[in-house]
């Protein structure tokens, strides 16, 4: 159900706005808080600004909006709401499956701690604002993520066909880890199977209990599918032993996956976004081995037009033939398993 509100789907006039940024008015700005007080006042706020704006007061209703509206370029969440919180929201968001590239996400708190910000970057969100915050300041965030969200959609059709082949089969592994997943006990119960999911590709390699939701699609499952399920993922591990000629240790095939997960995403990460974007890996470990991974052309560095002290990272067309061999061996050990 579309969201309704004094504020809700507004429009003002843009005439003296330049072209570039008259362009990003068609696209949508979806405003997730379970205040409705607050939501009015974001979206008077950006309406005066000439954005269009629809609201939601329940992160379900968000992901509902999502689905069906690939127009919605830009989400602004609160972080603190009750039963789903703004970070859960958009781990749920990245586990979408949609027929479009994701809005990007804006989270707003009244309580900043460096553990949720650090959170927040892992989940690829685009900023991170602390309230009360200025309207110059929300309008400028919401301007740069419609910016990026619309450079996001110019990608989608730019991508190499060995990408959307990785794409593919990284799908294909995620679903197949899921069918594993599904006990016998669950079946025997009536429930459903899970279904494939966009998930994060490097958890689904590395942690499919947790990161990538394998094994959690139900409460119950056997000691045995679960001994199945640590088995499964301690082989996965063994596989890369096939590429030792790469000379590749945990930490890098990590960032690896990291990147080929963002680009599943479409979205683009910074040097010091994929650098905190690997669990249990200090930032100096990070970057040491993404000097390493540029150095012998597993990645590349393309500076940041607009901040000259940024970078963005991509996958080589080196890296990606190897991602690509690596899942389809993966995808054919989880596909005998499952048969």
């Amino acid at each position: 159900m579309q969201p309704s509100g004094p504020a809700a789907g507004r429009r003002t006039r843009t005439s003296g706005w330049p072209a570039s940024w008259r362009d990003l008015m068609t696209e949508e700005v979806l405003l997730l808080d379970d205040d409705a007080v607050m939501l009015n006042i974001l979206a008077g706020v950006l309406s005066s600004a000439g954005f269009t704006c629809l609201v939601a007061n329940h992160a379900r209703e968000a992901l509902s909006l999502i689905e069906q509206r690939p127009q919605i370029a830009v989400v602004v969440s609160d972080v603190f709401m009750p039963e789903v919180t703004g970070l859960q929201f958009v781990n749920s968001l990245n586990a979408a499956t949609l027929r479009h590239p994701p809005p990007r996400v804006l989270l707003l708190t009244g309580q900043p701690s460096l553990e949720t910000a650090v959170d927040a970057l892992r989940l690829g969100v685009r900023d991170f604002l602390v309230k009360p915050v200025r309207p110059p300041e929300l309008i400028e965030a919401v301007k740069r993520a419609m910016a990026q969200a619309m450079e996001d959609r110019s990608a989608q059709h730019a991508r190499s066909p060995q990408v959307e082949q990785l794409m593919r089969q990284a799908e294909e592994l995620v679903g197949r880890l899921r069918t594993l997943a599904y006990s016998g006990e669950d079946a025997a119960e009536g429930r459903p199977a899970p279904q494939p999911a966009g998930t994060r590709v490097a958890a689904a390699e590395a942690q499919p209990a947790s990161d990538a939701r394998i094994g959690k699609a139900h409460e119950d499952v056997g000691e045995g599918n679960k001994f199945a399920i640590l088995d499964t993922i301690e082989q996965l591990r063994r596989l890369r032993d096939r590429y030792a000629e790469h000379k590749l240790d945990d930490v890098a095939w990590d960032l690896l996956l990291e990147l080929l997960r963002a680009e599943r995403l479409r979205q683009r990460l910074s040097v010091s976004g994929l650098a905190i974007s690997i669990s249990g890996v200090s930032v100096t470990t990070s970057l040491r081995r993404m000097n390493e991974l540029a150095a012998r052309q597993y990645i590349e560095r393309i500076p940041d037009p607009a901040d000259a002290r940024r970078d963005f990272v991509a996958l080589t067309p080196k890296a990606q033939a190897l991602l690509a061999d690596y899942l389809a061996q993966a995808n054919a050990y989880v596909s005998a398993l499952t048969r």
